[in-house]
């Protein structure tokens, strides 16, 4: 008899760490994502900001699993499903891609940048979700550099303005990487360019950075972000956005060229077709155990789920990050191995291992279990060796380490590179 088939929709850190859980499991797993690679998320900032090549933040799915035999890859998309019948509907761009079947279903598609359906951001602004994200975002900065020093005059009219909009983590990291990349390296690079006119601005709703952080550590960031230059604007918030132009709320115009978007993120747009019931900020709902609401055998982990977190009120749910989705990855493949054992499910518990920012060149800050707070080159290098760690795959990880030691050593950055593809930028017009 064929063994039971588990399909995970994703290849983020939820699918990858429920895949790899399921490796003594006397089951066919099956992948699937409409990109053939995993992206390393949390340093796709410095893809966009010239520290780290693509490929040091992502790595093929099928490499990944080289040595787990029970282990497929699907590179398709999900258009809908027949949850009578259990089976996935697929499409891809370049090939008909037939039904998928599946005994056990997991969702971990992740989420997608949020706009908040404010004017002109969706046409004109910069996300930074995925790999595509940072290297547009790359391509545009070298870009406004290039024309204004082709064209001086540019710089009055905002070409070396750039406006990051969001406080949190990403939002954060962008704005320190942006100041230091103008800073160290294109001063040396456009020396006919007045590299000091080049502007970082960022923008927070909030009276305070870093909302999950403590006092201290946002006021750590803030000085940070002050001393390197940073225009930082708390308590303000986008209106509309122009192709050369940000209108705040209030009637205050900003001449920029560029607009970083890290101010949200909603859940994939997956959760539309796949007629299951949401919770909060549309999330999939998810019982104590994570199995979707009204399904026995489909579980959703990660971002695109509602997981519940008691120690927050009854209505809480966790963050959208990235031990979220490992944590949950992990509980939906011990369940699946608990059912097919005939054991009762069990409730998910999230361990919270702490949370760390970087704010540039040997600034961080980072709160860990016990109260343990660091800030500055501490947190800087505890954020280095745990990133190091998460990454997939040793040639990653040699690759980035190195990266990040000439970068140290040299005060310089390696891909300033400008790579266009089919696909235009925001700011092209067309």
């Amino acid at each position: 008899m064929a063994r039971p088939h588990v399909v995970i929709i994703g290849a983020g850190f939820g699918g990858l760490n429920t895949a790899s859980r399921l490796r003594a499991a006397d089951v066919d797993v099956t992948l699937v994502d409409r990109h053939n690679f995993h992206t390393f998320q949390p340093l796709l900032y410095q893809v966009a900001t010239a520290g780290l090549n693509a490929a040091d933040v992502a790595y093929p799915v099928r490499g990944i699993f080289q040595k787990q035999q029970n282990v497929s890859f699907r590179q398709a998309a999900v258009t809908g499903i027949d949850w009578e019948r259990r089976q996935l509907h697929l499409a891809s761009d370049d090939h008909p891609v037939p039904d998928l079947s599946f005994d056990h279903l997991v969702v971990a598609a992740g989420a997608t940048t949020n706009t908040f359906g404010i004017p002109g951001v969706e046409a004109h602004g910069f996300p930074l979700y995925n790999l595509a994200d940072a290297t547009r975002l790359r391509n545009h900065v070298l870009e406004r550099f290039e024309a204004a020093d082709a064209d001086p005059e540019l710089i009055d009219d905002g070409a070396l303005t750039f406006v990051v909009v969001g406080g949190g983590p990403t939002g954060v990291e962008v704005a320190g990487a942006l100041a230091e990349l103008f800073q160290m390296v294109l001063r040396r690079d456009f020396r006919n360019v007045d590299v000091g006119k080049a502007r970082v601005v960022l923008v927070e709703m909030l009276p305070h950075l870093l909302a999950p952080f403590s006092e201290p550590s946002r006021r750590h960031a803030l000085q940070t972000l002050v001393e390197r230059g940073v225009d930082v604007r708390l308590q303000t918030q986008v209106d509309s956005v122009e192709r050369t132009r940000v209108h705040l709320v209030g009637g205050e115009e900003l001449q920029a060229h560029t607009l970083v978007w890290a101010a949200g993120v909603r859940p994939n747009p997956l959760v539309e077709v796949l007629d299951v019931p949401t919770g909060k900020a549309g999330r999939i709902a998810v019982g104590p155990d994570l199995r979707i609401e009204g399904r026995t055998d489909a579980y959703a982990i990660g971002d695109i789920a509602a997981i519940g977190d008691p120690k927050h009120g009854a209505d809480a749910v966790l963050p959208q990050l990235a031990p979220v989705a490992i944590q949950s990855g992990h509980h939906a493949a011990e369940q699946i191995r608990r059912r097919l054992d005939g054991r009762p499910s069990r409730p998910f518990h999230y361990l919270d291992k702490g949370t760390m920012a970087t704010i540039g060149r040997s600034r961080a800050v980072a709160e860990l279990p016990l109260g343990i707070r660091l800030s500055g080159t501490p947190a800087w290098f505890a954020w280095l060796g745990l990133h190091l760690v998460l990454l997939a795959g040793f040639r990653n990880r040699l690759s980035v380490f190195l990266n990040w030691a000439w970068n140290y050593l040299t005060w310089d950055r390696g891909p300033r590179l400008i790579l266009r593809g089919d696909r235009p930028c925001p700011d092209d017009g067309e």
